[in-house]
This record gives C-alpha cells, structure tokens and sequence, in this order.
C-alpha cells in the first residue's frame, strides 16, 4: 500500500513532536503518491513537476526518470516495491507499469480494469495486489497478463496491503468494513467493521497484526490470529491518518498524518513511543506536507517522504 491514505482523524492530546534529523528536497512542488522499499534503500515518487522517479535514498540520488507514455509526466496515484526490492510498480488511474530497480526499464505496461485507488506487489516480482474504484480488490499477474482473483467489497476499495510472505491480503472500503483474506482461495478470514469508510490499511510483515483507520472514525490495531481488536489508537480530536508501516519484527508501529505528524507505536501495548514534527517547508505555506509514506532502516531511524517534496530521515530514541 503506498499511495495517498485519505482519512481525517489522528493524534490527540499532541504535544510538539521532535524535529527530523535530516531532510532533503526531493521536488520542487510536492508529490502526488510515493513507495519506499521494505529495506528504506529506494523510493519511487510521483512529483508534481518532473513526473515519477526511483531515487536512492542514502545520498538521495534520482536514478531513474520514469514515464507511462513517451514524452509525457505520469501522474501517480500509487507505486509499490517489491519485498526483495528488485520490482516496482507504478500506477496512473488507469495504467499499471512493472520495472526492472536495477536497469530502471520497463518490463510490462498494462491497462487496468477501474481507476486505481492503491497497489501492492507480492513477494514472487509479478503478482499485484489492485484496490480499485469498482467496489472490488483485483490479484493481478502483471507478467502473463491474467486476472487471479477477485475479492469484492460493496464499495470502493481505497487502500491495500500483503503480507510478506504472499498469503494474506487486507483491504479498506468505503463500505465501512477492512477485510482480510486468505489469497490461496479468497476466503475472508476477518472482517474489522468501523462506522466510516476505512482509507488507511496495513499489514505486519508476518501477518500477524492489522491496522486500519477510517474517516472520521476508529484507529486501530487489530490480531488477524484472534480476529480482536487489540488497540484503539486515539481518542478526541483527531487529523487525518495518511500513511502506516510496521517495522520488519512486527513490534513497531509508524503512523503518518496529514497534519505533518509522524507517532511511533509499540503494537503489543498500544503505547505512543515517540512522535515527530518536520514543521513546513515553506513558512507561508503550511499546507500540503501530510506524510505519504513512511519506512523503517536498518538502524534506529525512520524515512518519512511529506507532501511537500521532502524526504526526512528521523531518529529513533
């Protein structure tokens, strides 16, 4: 799942957070839709002047320029790496392009069967995961061209996620429901009813725990063994969760707001750990830095990609 989570809820009770400790400007006018690669080495971006780009995020180098048709900036709406990294896909609302992280060429263009909402690519580099605006969640060969399955919804499918050995899928609809499915057959395993759409979904890399977020409404996580909710997230005011990943031991939980917020949760206990504020990036314009994308390293740090065209790294105490 790595394209724009629109939900408006979040962190209540929030003091000033912490300060990134580094960040970079990677586009001049902000990013329509963002990815970070399992191991926090790449990103792919779709920026709102130059199109989408693959960039090394260590000496935050543009290595590769992108696009769906020649000539033209694709507009993303979505973009997902491959668990093992050496896949990308990149999605405008109605096109789906497979790449190659090494070359940076294109394998496979396809033409999808609804808008595109969300994606997320399985652990085998051709199997995608499609949440699209027909009420359904599409398993796509994005090699041979096949449709594989299709898990239905009674609503727009917004946000999608797999686990990453390829078994589970969860999906978030604006039918008011998160589900999570066994992918082998498309049986619905759990069911996680909220009282508005759910915008923002994600899975640990086990499988194990679930969190959702809906508009205006519960922020959870949840056990897929149990099918129980294990955390409600907030409480009062909230401000729209954006964007969420679980750390690769399925202890940490990084949640992203659209008000600029970044909070680190421990999943076991629910606890918030630790919450960051990047501020904004142009004092006159304080809109527009809502976290796309988060993504843990492998050290005691996290990559967090704003809105606004920043790439921030941030330090975990």
């Amino acid at each position: 799942m790595r394209r724009l989570c629109l939900v408006f809820l979040l962190l209540s009770g929030c003091s000033s957070g912490e300060p990134p400790s580094a960040s970079w400007e990677m586009a001049a006018q902000g990013f329509y839709a963002a990815a970070i690669s399992d191991d926090g080495e790449m990103a792919v971006v779709g920026s709102m002047n130059h199109g989408a780009s693959m960039w090394r995020l260590a000496d935050h180098e543009r290595l590769f320029n992108w696009a769906h048709e020649s000539g033209e900036f694709a507009e993303l709406v979505a973009a997902d790496f491959s668990p093992d990294g050496t896949t990308a896909v990149t999605t405008d609302p109605r096109t789906l392009v497979m790449w190659n992280t090494a070359s940076g060429a294109a394998m496979n263009f396809w033409a999808t069967p609804g808008v595109v909402l969300d994606v997320a690519v399985m652990n085998d580099n051709r199997h995608v995961l499609m949440g699209l605006d027909n009420h359904s969640a599409l398993l796509f060969d994005a090699v041979s061209g096949d449709y594989k399955r299709t898990l239905l919804h009674e609503g727009e499918v917004a946000s999608v996620a797999v686990d990453e050995a390829g078994d589970t899928a969860l999906t978030g609809s604006d039918d008011y429901t998160a589900m999570l499915w066994q992918l082998s057959d498309g049986t619905v395993l759990n069911t996680y009813q909220h009282d508005n759409p759910v915008r923002c979904v994600a899975l640990s890399p086990s499988g194990r725990y679930a969190f959702t977020a809906a508009q205006g409404d519960l922020v959870a996580i949840w056990d897929n063994e149990s099918g129980s909710q294990l955390h409600e997230l907030h409480h009062g005011i909230n401000h729209g969760v954006v964007s969420a990943r679980f750390s690769p031991d399925d202890r940490l939980l990084a949640v992203g707001y659209a008000n600029r917020r970044i909070a680190l949760y421990d999943v076991v206990s629910g606890r918030p750990m630790q919450t960051w504020d990047p501020g904004t990036r142009h004092a006159m314009r304080a809109s527009g830095a809502a976290i796309i994308e988060l993504a843990f390293t492998d050290g005691a740090a996290l990559w967090a990609l704003a809105g606004d065209g920043r790439l921030l790294r941030l330090r975990r105490s």
